[in-house]
């Protein structure tokens, strides 16, 4: 072999072994928001958004999937607070799930009635082995005085290149039908609290 295929044969070779190093490298933890992988969905519901605010937020979504099972995302069976009473900012939770796994929740902005924002760190999911954290935000917003739109965000910060893709495969099997649950969920039982009270009136 000449000195010149022999030249080509390493190149190569030094081409590969940096592209496995970039993909399988793990990413900053710092790494901006803006980079993490995301889902967005909204739906609109059908009450004045400071009612929405006050009542989305003590809903019970315990059994709420009925007999649905989601791949590689394990039933919620119990909270425990951790610091505080999961009310404002700082305030942190442990979530225990049907497998024995866990996770720890915590608030990080809550600006009544149009934005709450937690994060989740710690998970023993098997998920962990893509996911540093991942962050969930909530957006309300008036449409009218009857009306108001909710979008809900999932973020998640990848390990490295090749997480995005495994991270991006399990939103799109799993995460986004069970948000999707969740919030038509929280849209049902918001509406028919709303309408309740106005009974009550």
């Amino acid at each position: 072999m000449n000195r010149k295929k022999k030249s080509i044969i390493y190149a190569s070779l030094a081409i590969i072994a940096a592209l496995i190093l970039f993909c399988f490298f793990p990413a900053s933890q710092n790494l901006d928001p803006e980079e993490w992988v995301k889902i967005t969905i909204s739906d609109t519901i059908n009450a004045p958004l400071t009612d929405t605010w006050t009542l989305a937020g003590d809903l019970d979504f315990k059994g709420v999937a009925g007999d649905r099972k989601y791949d590689n995302l394990p039933e919620i069976t119990r909270t425990k607070p951790f610091v505080g009473n999961f009310s404002k900012a700082g305030d942190s939770r442990i979530v225990y799930f049907s497998t024995g796994d866990t996770l720890v929740e915590s608030i990080r902005v809550i600006q009544g009635p149009h934005k709450f924002e937690y994060e989740l760190t710690k998970p023993s999911l098997p998920l962990k082995w893509f996911v540093y954290k991942a962050r969930g935000a909530f957006e309300y917003a008036a449409l009218n005085n009857d009306k108001t739109m909710v979008k809900w965000t999932y973020s998640f910060l990848q390990r490295n290149l090749v997480s995005r893709f495994f991270i991006q495969k399990y939103i799109d099997n799993t995460h986004k039908a069970w948000m999707t649950d969740m919030l038509k969920a929280t849209k049902t039982q918001t509406e028919k609290a709303y309408v309740s009270s106005l009974v009550k009136k």
